[in-house]
């Protein structure tokens, strides 16, 4: 996205008249049966009762997530096993993850000449991370990199990963050792992770994942990351680029665009006016539209957070400075309830869960 929009509501999140489209499926359907068992002789109480269920599922909670989507994860969460296994192997400079699959990618860690904010360096090294996703656009399958900020009260290493064969621009150095440390494991070792509902145990320690929702509140003059990474606390920083192809790039943003304007069409026919959130939302899509049209990549981006503590206590107290923090500097981040085992593999070198 250029500056003049900036990032938006994830296209997940698409609404419709204010609510989300299941959301307003559900509320059709609460409805009808709340209509037909008032209007029906001799309805059974059990069609009242499911429809006020219906509706309630319909209800927002918290992290930007209906109450039947809470208790679907929650009833996912109970009924699956919590353990969690993967195994790395190290090939040279490659790197082999097997995890639900099998991921194959090379290490490469920056080299770090003092403060980049102050020498300019930061945005050579973002336009060249631009024109990597740019280039592999233009194949006919997507590719996956992943960009990774390790902090420890000592020191702090930039780790990116690419898949075997992809070139790393100027600045980066082949390094498999940094690679398998973000990991957590070591080669030929087996890694098992057991799964709570709001934290993860590791070796030797405990780990939370978080994963950045909305951008949008960032001020314009500071970087979308820049106040998260200035947290007291150690932690790890997972950003993760899903390069969609070409042509599928084109429908997607062409799609996207057609599904806003005939949902404002429906809307204003309806009676309702045309705010400026949907506005804006719809400036938004039609400069995407035109940005992939030129040449320019569609990006599936997602930014994960990983806090982590020796114990409970410490974990809490770390995750609640790191929550403090973000949602001062304008980023609003999901807790992940339920979901801790399938955020960390996600987050993991080469994007496993993807």
């Amino acid at each position: 996205m250029s500056d003049r929009i900036g990032l938006g509501e994830a296209d997940a999140n698409a609404r419709w008249i204010g609510i989300r489209r299941h959301q307003a499926v559900l509320v059709i359907v609460g409805v009808g049966l709340l209509s037909d068992w008032v209007l029906a002789r001799r309805a059974p109480l059990g069609e009242a009762l499911a429809g006020l269920v219906v509706l309630a599922s319909a209800a927002p909670s918290f992290d930007g997530h209906t109450v039947g989507e809470q208790f679907g994860l929650a009833l996912g969460y109970a009924t699956r096993s919590h353990w969690w296994r993967y195994d790395v192997r190290e090939f040279g400079d490659d790197v082999v993850l097997f995890f639900g699959g099998e991921v194959a990618l090379r290490g490469y860690e920056l080299v770090h000449y003092g403060r980049l904010d102050l020498s300019g360096r930061d945005v050579a090294l973002a336009e060249a991370l631009g024109a990597l996703a740019d280039g592999a656009s233009a194949a006919r399958s997507g590719q996956h990199f992943s960009e990774h900020v390790v902090t420890t009260p000592d020191a702090t290493a930039t780790l990116l990963c690419l898949p075997i064969g992809a070139t790393a621009p100027s600045g980066w150095e082949a390094r498999s050792a940094l690679a398998l440390e973000v990991l957590g494991a070591v080669s030929g070792a087996p890694v098992q992770l057991l799964e709570r509902f709001t934290y993860l145990r590791t070796r030797g320690q405990l780990a939370r994942v978080f994963r950045v929702r909305d951008f949008s509140s960032v001020p314009p003059t500071r970087g979308l990351l820049e106040g998260l990474l200035r947290a007291p606390a150690p932690f790890d920083l997972a950003l993760h680029v899903d390069i969609v192809a070409g042509e599928k790039a084109q429908r997607v943003a062409s799609r996207a665009v057609h599904r806003v304007g005939s949902d404002d069409t429906t809307t204003r026919s309806a009676g309702f006016r045309r705010t400026a959130r949907s506005t804006r939302n719809f400036e938004r899509l039609a400069q995407r539209e035109l940005l992939v049209a030129n040449g320019r990549s569609l990006l599936r981006l997602a930014t994960f957070v990983v806090v982590r503590g020796s114990t409970y206590a410490d974990l809490q107290r770390r995750s609640a400075a790191v929550w403090r923090l973000s949602h001062d500097a304008g980023l609003r981040l999901e807790r992940g309830w339920g979901r801790q085992g399938s955020w960390y593999r996600s987050q993991l070198p080469g994007g496993p869960g993807w």
